[in-house]
Parts: structure tokens; sequence; C-alpha cells
């Protein structure tokens, strides 16, 4: 096997998804000599086609990625619907958000290489030094002063950092299996479907969200399901009007670990970001604006470091310190929101619809926990209801209200 020396670089980003551009967007601007490396053929991995995002993110994001601005959500429990009125909530075209943020890198002079899969790390007396890239008979190690592994946890080579550092894996009977189709011919509405069903999506959900003119993206999440079935046998059972003529055109699979964060995100010469780090919200499984503002971070912390010469654990647990600050708490709100709503799913969702009826500004706040979004305003609200403190029950109660 012939085994290639590329030079070195200050960093070297495994994973072309939102986390990783966003990491060698920071580095790069910087100034480092950075590299980002992405397994397909285009960038964007394994990212999602689309996302809801709040009024506040979608102020700094490229509105060339904005496609649909939302005027109402459905929310569809087994046993009852409700319509709430959501205006100013965007979704964002994911894949293209991603090529603009590859754009930025380029023109910071940071490099892109598509089709560059990372089998693993290169570690010299236990400390990182950079990737080892291979497939079939070619293998190319690159060395670099710090790795960010935004790899995901959606495919076997993912999770660099708590595969090969922490020496661990996910949790697998809590590991969200999904599937999305891109629909074509889809009605044109400017309403997002959010569905709750333990049948089809056990502790998860579906939806359908609103593409731009003619497109819509259809989803389903759950644990201990097989996604392909699961997403077909949804469709077909609820017949969803605005899906009617609507075929897919694309198909997406992936995995989410709804556990939490690591416990660790960096090492010595490695930082984890994004999904590889666990820095998903589980209720929704919403992950954007996390592996924005955490790839960020990531990144301008491994230029500081390696400028100042030092890429030790102890200097990169700046990063872990820093998100932890801002992100900690809300992490920690949505999974013990996730654990109480996933037992007696059906019947809990039932009782949430019929306790938001009538209360617009109840109705908002539940869509902006469930996404995590104004997550410590809106959490205060939704527990003032003393129908959804009876649903979330007392212990679930007791921890939230600590933050409040």
């Amino acid at each position: 096997m012939m085994v290639l020396m590329a030079e070195k670089w200050d960093v070297v980003v495994a994973g072309g998804g939102t986390a990783g551009l966003a990491a060698a967007r920071a580095a790069s601007s910087e100034g480092g000599k950075v590299l980002l490396l992405e397994m397909q053929a285009q960038i964007g991995g394994h990212t999602p086609s689309a996302s809801l995002v709040s009024v506040d993110l979608s102020r700094i994001l490229n509105k060339r990625a904005l496609v649909t601005c939302l005027r109402e959500i459905n929310l569809h429990a087994p046993h009852g619907d409700l319509t709430i009125r959501y205006n100013g909530m965007n979704v964002v075209d994911r894949r293209w958000l991603d090529s603009l943020l590859a754009a930025e890198i380029a023109e910071k002079g940071g490099d892109i290489w598509l089709n560059a899969p990372v089998k693993g790390l290169l570690l010299k007396e236990g400390v990182v030094r950079g990737v080892h890239l291979g497939v079939g008979d070619w293998s190319e190690n690159i060395e670099g002063e710090v790795v960010v592994d935004a790899t995901g946890a959606r495919g076997d080579l993912s999770c660099l950092f708590l595969r090969e550092v922490l020496k661990s894996e996910w949790k697998r009977e809590l590991m969200s299996f999904s599937n999305e189709y891109l629909m074509a011919n889809a009605k044109d509405e400017k309403s997002a479907d959010i569905f709750f069903d333990s049948y089809s999506a056990p502790s998860g959900h579906a939806w359908v969200y609103p593409l731009g003119k003619g497109f819509a993206l259809s989803g389903i999440n759950g644990l201990r399901i097989h996604p392909d079935a699961a997403l077909d046998e949804f469709l077909g059972r609820k017949e969803i009007k605005k899906l009617a003529r609507a075929v897919p055109i694309t198909s997406s699979r992936g995995r989410l670990p709804l556990e939490g964060p690591l416990f660790q995100t960096c090492a010595d010469g490695i930082i984890a970001v994004g999904g590889a780090a666990g820095q998903i919200y589980p209720p929704s499984g919403q992950d954007l604006q996390y592996s924005l503002r955490c790839g960020e971070i990531a990144g301008r912390v491994a230029i500081d470091a390696v400028t100042e010469g030092d890429v030790s654990k102890e200097r990169l647990s700046e990063y872990d310190r820093f998100w932890r600050s801002i992100f900690g708490q809300e992490f920690e709100v949505g999974r013990l929101i996730h654990s109480s709503l996933s037992l007696s799913q059906d019947r809990k969702m039932d009782a949430i619809v019929l306790a938001l009826r009538n209360k617009p500004s109840l109705q908002r706040a539940f869509v902006n926990v469930f996404n995590g979004f104004d997550l410590k305003s809106s959490t205060k609200n939704l527990l003032k209801d003393e129908q959804i403190l009876k649903i979330l029950g007392g212990k679930t109660v007791d921890r939230l209200s600590k933050w409040r």
C-alpha cells in the first residue's frame, strides 16, 4: 500500500458538515493554515437538508440560506391536532448554508479536500498529531498541530475522538435513527408539521418542512427503528395532504446520540465538536445553532493554541469550558424534557396538545422548548402552567426549576 506524507497544517478539520465548516472558517479567519477533509464528493457530509431556525439565529445567517419564513407550526398528537401561529421562524437549507460556509473558508485561504475519508488518528506518544486518510490501496498521513473531530455520529467513520481517544462508544439504546426524504411536487405552504406517534417514532417524532417552491423535507427519527421502513410506513399511514402528489427524489439516513455531550471534548492535540461531541438537543434532534457556535469556538481556541505553541489538553480545555458555560445547561434541560416526554409518549403528547389550547403564549413557549430556542425564558413560561407541570412530573419540574 502506498502511503504519502503531506505538508503540515496548523488545524486539520475532519468532517465537512456545519460544525467542521464553522471550525475551519474561524481558524482560517485567524490566519491559520487550515485543511478541511470531507469523505464524500460534496460539502455537507451527512448534514440534514433543512432545519428550523429561530428569529435570533436567522438574523446572523446568510439570507440566501433561508428558504421559507413560517407562519404556523402544526402539532399532531395521536388523538389531537393543534395549529400554532408562529411568525418569524425560518427554514434553512442546510446544504446551501454549508456551501456558503465553504466559500468563506476558501476566501480566507483555507483548503478543502473532497473524497478524503479520514480512517483514523495519527498518534505519537499518546498525542494526536494528525489524521490518516485511506481508501482502497491508497492512503495518506496528514499532519496537523490540532485536529478538530467534526465527523458527526452518523456513520462507521464517525466519532474519531470517542473511539480512538476515549476508547468508548455511544450507548446504542440511546441512539436515535433517522431518515429524510427530499420531496418534489409538494404543495407550497408556509407551515411546518411535527408528528408525535410512538408507533412510528418511539421517543422521537416525524416532520414535514416546506423547502422552497414545490419542495418539502419529510423525515422521522426514533429509538429502535429501521429508518427506511419507519418513514415509508409513516407516510403511508398518515396520507399527508400537502404531500399527496409529491415524490421522494433524495434520501438521507443518519443517527444521533441522545445521551448528552461527552464528559470530555478535548485531549492533547484534538478537539471534538458537533455530533461527534454529542452536542445535540435531544427533544428535536436540533444541532444547527450548536454546530455553528461550538464549531466557531473550537476553531478559535485551536488556532490560538497553535500560535502559543501549546496544544496540550490543558490549553485546549478552554474550548470545553467555554461551550459548556454557554450551552451546558441547555443540553441538560433538553435531556430532562426528552426523558419525561418519552415515558407514556402518546398520552403525554395528547395531554400537552389539550393543555396548550387557547393559550398562544404557552404554545409558543412549547415550540421553543421543543426546538431549543430562547430556552431559559421559554422554559420559565412553560413551567407557569399547572397542567404542564403535572404532565412533566415532579422530579423533572424540580430539576428544571433550578435553572429558573
